[in-house]
């Protein structure tokens, strides 16, 4: 099933006092049992499935360890793998929340082969682009 990951969508949820979050639905079948929540870019948290996950190492893994090592470092020592329990929850550790400013509302996002999981806040801030910038950034990457 690698590759065939196709995560979308947004939706708004929220981490209890036991720092648990309920995984939209629509999601935790594709996620599997067991999956790995790592720091990610811009400052979020990334849950992979696993995988996905072993296809991204993988792929890091392959490449020259000197200009991959400082990634490797950052992005291996964050991740942690875990399962979802029963009632479709994932525990958020204390250090993922901090990294990523997580408080009490998150908007969990679908991008493709993982899901990245947003302070409130920050992913109204990130999500601001509009047509046009959407339209010269997709020009750009060729289109």
């Amino acid at each position: 099933m690698i590759g065939e990951y196709m995560f979308t969508g947004e939706y708004k949820h929220s981490i209890d006092p036991k720092n648990r979050m309920f995984l939209p639905s629509a999601m935790r079948e594709e996620l599997g049992e067991e999956v790995f929540v790592v720091r990610g870019v811009d400052s979020c948290i990334a849950v992979y499935p696993k995988e996905s996950w072993e296809s991204f190492t993988e792929k890091l893994n392959s490449l020259p360890e000197i200009q991959a090592r400082r990634v490797k470092r950052t992005l291996m020592a964050s991740a942690v793998k875990t399962k979802i329990d029963g009632q479709g929850r994932v525990l958020i550790s204390q250090n993922h929340k901090a990294y990523a400013g997580l408080d009490k509302n998150v908007y969990v996002i679908g991008v493709g082969n993982h899901i990245e999981i947003w302070d409130e806040d920050k992913w109204i801030a990130e999500n601001d682009m509009n047509s046009e910038e959407l339209a010269e950034t997709l020009m750009a990457l060729g289109f």
